[in-house]
């Protein structure tokens, strides 16, 4: 695992699909949101993106940290500014989409590589490790943080986990 600190200069404009979930209830698989929400995604969306296309997972609208509270998480892709304000596609008529940004800013950037999902979620385990040490260099914002696939693979390939620091 490598992490560096990394400044997005521009907030990056997202669609995708949304729930809302703790890290309490990903824990079971009976109330675990997130497993279903990727393969919603890969399903209905994933085939109609560019060969190559990279994917984010967005967590953001914290209720309060990582420990405790809700939380959404957007399974998404970039899309331009003007395509991110628009309604007129049927998809955000019906709701099923949502259109979120990343925001520019200061992040700590965990890169792993390797078979999903356990490759993402080393990549949390790590981050979850290095942000509850008592000699943390860093503060989390609890704002937005996101996983970026690297070319789109949700199977296997390179995930950098960026987590929003102050």
């Amino acid at each position: 695992m490598t992490s560096e600190i990394k400044e997005l200069p521009e907030a990056i404009a997202c669609k995708g699909i949304s729930v809302r979930t703790t890290n309490n209830a990903e824990i079971s698989q009976e109330t675990a949101k997130l497993g279903r929400l990727w393969q919603k995604f890969y399903q209905n969306h994933a085939g109609n993106l560019p060969e190559g296309e990279d994917i984010y997972g967005i967590y953001h609208n914290y209720e309060s940290d990582d420990l405790v509270g809700a939380f959404d998480v957007v399974a998404a892709w970039k899309v331009d500014s003007e395509q991110a304000q628009s309604d007129n596609s049927a998809n955000a008529k019906n709701g099923t989409l949502v259109s979120v940004d990343i925001p520019a800013g200061k992040y700590l950037v965990f890169s792993e590589e390797g078979r999903m999902p356990n490759t993402v979620m080393n990549a949390w385990e790590k981050a979850w490790t290095y942000f509850n040490h008592r000699n943390c260099e860093h503060v989390r914002t609890y704002n937005v943080d996101f996983e970026h696939y690297i070319g789109g693979n949700l199977e296997y390939g390179k995930v950098d986990l960026y987590i929003g620091i102050e």
